[in-house]
């Protein structure tokens, strides 16, 4: 039989009796302290579309804070995004909508710590609507006792469209635990 083993997990010595041999896994930490929480985006209209090369201004969509940090010793936060984009106008093909996740904790500096391409691979029409969802673990480490995440949206192609699209109906959520 084979045995995996898994972070978080340490093998227990076996004890074999004459027709028998007892083996477990068992956790080998446990976390003491569990943070969620979750925000409706508030979605932006009329987003449009920019041509390659020219100057994007990014759209904020959403943020959530979660507090409590501190109480982790080695935060391992699972952050999950979902919205639905709507398109106002007819989209080309090489249309790039880009999600952006900034971090912020406490009073550091606020950075990106990761973006999303969504591209469609066809052209499409106005009207429709296509779900997306993102999820991503952060596991660097945080001074602060509060974080806060800010998402944006852009979009890009070879031709720019005004108010091509619409990010709504979405979350953003959030559940943090220790790493072992």
């Amino acid at each position: 039989m084979a045995v995996y083993y898994q972070p978080g997990y340490k093998p227990i010595k076996c004890k074999c009796g004459k027709h028998d041999c007892n083996c477990h896994l068992e956790i080998d930490c446990r976390p003491d302290k569990v943070i969620s929480g979750c925000n409706n985006l508030t979605g932006a209209s009329g987003v449009a579309v920019v041509a390659v090369g020219e100057t994007v201004t990014p759209r904020n969509i959403g943020s959530l804070s979660l507090s409590g940090l501190r109480c982790l010793k080695r935060p391992s936060i699972k952050l999950d995004l979902t919205a639905i984009v709507t398109v106002n106008a007819a989209l080309a093909v090489d249309t790039v909508i880009t999600f952006r996740i900034f971090k912020r904790c406490g009073n550091e500096v606020e950075r990106e710590i990761q973006s999303f391409d969504v591209s469609f691979g066809l052209a499409l029409i106005a009207g429709a609507s296509i779900p997306v969802a993102f999820s991503i673990c952060d596991h660097e480490d945080c001074e602060s006792n509060c974080c806060t995440y800010r998402v944006t949206v852009e979009a890009t192609a070879t031709e720019a469209v005004a108010s091509a699209i619409n990010i709504n109906q979405g979350t953003i959520s959030a559940i943090a635990t220790d790493l072992c």
